[in-house]
């Protein structure tokens, strides 16, 4: 936990400055949050971190981390839907999802795992559908699935990428070859060794169900009823955005009917208040997390150096009783 915090400390310090002059871009909404419980983190492309509520979006680009109790559960844009899992990192690298030929997804998994029933994506363009991890791309066919990475170092396993089917079908490929896995199947690619990704004799223990699995029962099913009416209904927003931009600007008021330029400078010193108040928050949010850690870091301690000194008195009073 002290790691995590530390590294995206660091990360929001790097960015405060460069953010101040950086251009206004409308991001892309790949999707927004249905279910958030635990330590759960978005960074956007910038590395700037957020805690998402319930109903907030989730943006193309943006990185999602889990903590070992963490949990974030998505509506994806396309109908779909994305349970991330406690213990993970993982980018929604592109996610375009306009209703034509050329939607498609990219994601990358670097550790942990996430469950994902596909939206419309899959059924138009398959092979426009990845999730890449450290030893593996793997192709999405209108499923849902379960990929896993587990790291070097790792208790949990054999390091690597495991990836099971529940419903359709998944290729895993990479330099030394690829492989379909089937529902009730799951395939591995392990982190070192030029081997090819096999399947599994059988599903292995390291996929273990989260307090929150049953949201995926029937969920399938549901999905893909109204999928093609949402698909319809994205495209007439997609247009009707279209239209809008393609509107033409307003005419620019007569000069003096502009604002001075004391207003204007009114206004920017203003805005450059406000992002110093905002810096002085998140230094200052920031800062009392880490109090809040070395404090219950230290309470650990000293109850775990009571419980000894307590064991030391019994074990003498038994034996000053023999």
């Amino acid at each position: 936990m002290l790691r995590v915090t530390a590294a995206i400390v660091l990360a929001v310090f790097a960015q405060i400055a460069w953010a101040q002059d950086a251009p206004a871009t409308e991001p892309v909404l790949a999707g927004s949050v249905t279910l958030v419980e635990g330590d759960v983190r978005f960074l956007n492309v910038h590395q700037q971190a957020r805690r998402p509520a319930v109903g907030d979006p989730v943006y193309e680009g943006d990185s999602i981390v889990t903590g070992g109790d963490g949990e974030v559960q998505l509506d994806m844009q396309d109908g779909g839907y994305i349970g991330v899992r406690p213990g993970t990192t993982m980018r929604i690298v592109n996610f375009k999802a306009e209703g034509g030929a050329d939607d498609g997804f990219l994601l990358s998994l670097l550790e942990g795992s996430f469950r994902a029933v596909t939206g419309w994506i899959t059924r138009s363009s398959a092979r426009r559908a990845d999730v890449q991890t450290p030893t593996v791309t793997i192709g999405i066919r209108g499923t849902d699935y379960e990929p896993l990475v587990i790291p070097e170092g790792s208790k949990a396993g054999e390091a690597g990428t495991y990836n099971r089917v529940n419903i359709g079908e998944t290729e895993m490929r990479s330099a030394q070859g690829s492989v379909v896995v089937k529902p009730n199947q799951a395939g591995f690619m392990p982190r070192s060794g030029a081997r090819a990704p096999r399947v599994l004799d059988r599903v292995p223990a390291v996929f273990r169900p989260t307090r929150n699995e049953k949201r995926f029962e029937g969920l399938h099913q549901r999905i893909h009823q109204n999928l093609d009416q949402k698909r319809q209904q994205r495209i007439k927003q997609v247009e009707q955005r279209r239209q809008q931009r393609a509107k033409p600007a307003p005419a620019q008021k007569p000069a003096a009917a502009q604002k001075s330029a004391l207003e204007q400078r009114r206004e920017r010193l203003q805005r450059e208040e406000g992002l110093r108040r905002q810096r002085e928050a998140q230094k200052a949010a920031l800062q009392a997390q880490k109090q809040a850690e070395e404090k219950r870091r230290l309470e650990h301690a000293k109850a775990a150096k009571k419980a000894e000194q307590d064991e030391r008195r019994k074990r003498r009073a038994e034996k000053h009783e023999r």
